[in-house]
């Protein structure tokens, strides 16, 4: 069974899945009549980052495709979205949109509140690099000329900070069960009409803020799988 929740704040199930249909409205893309083709060609391949490693989706296979909607299942093993601890689930755009909505289902190994914030970066060269994980320390030690260890000093990692979020909000994860939720209201500088514009160099990173180093003396963890990435452009 699939559940849908609305989600505070800026994230609200707009369209994500049809229990009842079966269908997905993904707007400007249902117009062009060919197999969804050109919505697979709009996207890179998602890679979704956890604590020691990241696994890599092709959008067709993995998330979005007839099996993924009609049986929340994946043909193929190897086709397959992992359960993680995910940080991060990063989308790379191919073309420029303009995006109403995106939702996902996800389903996670307990029933618990998962704090979500969304972001967009123009280019690779724009997004963090130095992440930090839940295994990743506060402190690096501070050498002197002899190599011998003085002092402590805080590790500055680049995730971007929530002021910089598109959205945030949380999804109510139920144990075991597919969670459907849409995002949208998107916050984007430079716009106001609540639409995510993206160039074709852009990427979206959704962060798993329950699974990031940055709350771990404050959130518990959760280990999940996602399927079903469904984007509404105009």
């Amino acid at each position: 069974m699939i559940r849908q929740r609305r989600i505070f704040a800026l994230f609200v199930t707009l369209f994500a899945l049809s229990a009842a249909s079966c269908s997905a409205d993904l707007g400007a893309f249902d117009s062009k009549n060919d197999s969804y083709e050109s919505y697979y060609k709009s996207f890179g391949d998602v890679t979704g980052l956890f604590d020691g490693g990241n696994h890599v989706y092709d959008v067709k296979d993995s998330l979005f495709n007839d099996d993924t909607i009609k049986k929340m299942s994946w043909k193929k093993d190897e086709d397959k979205v992992a359960k993680e601890q995910y940080v991060y689930i990063i989308l790379p755009f191919k073309t420029s949109l303009t995006i109403e909505s995106i939702s996902l289902c996800l389903y996670a190994d307990q029933a618990m509140d998962v704090t979500l914030s969304c972001f967009y970066f123009v280019n690779e060269d724009a997004a963090p690099k130095k992440i930090k994980y839940l295994s990743s320390p506060d402190t690096e030690p501070v050498y002197d000329s002899s190599g011998e260890i003085i002092d402590e000093k805080p590790i500055e990692y680049d995730d971007p900070t929530l002021d910089l979020a598109l959205l945030s909000g949380k999804v109510e994860a139920a144990k075991d069960a597919w969670i459907g939720f849409g995002m949208a209201g998107f916050k984007q500088p430079g716009y106001d009409d609540n639409y995510l514009h993206t160039g074709d160099e852009g990427l979206l990173y959704l962060r798993i803020e329950n699974n990031s180093g940055l709350n771990r003396d404050f959130m518990t963890p959760v280990t999940f799988t996602f399927v079903n990435l469904m984007i509404r452009a105009i």
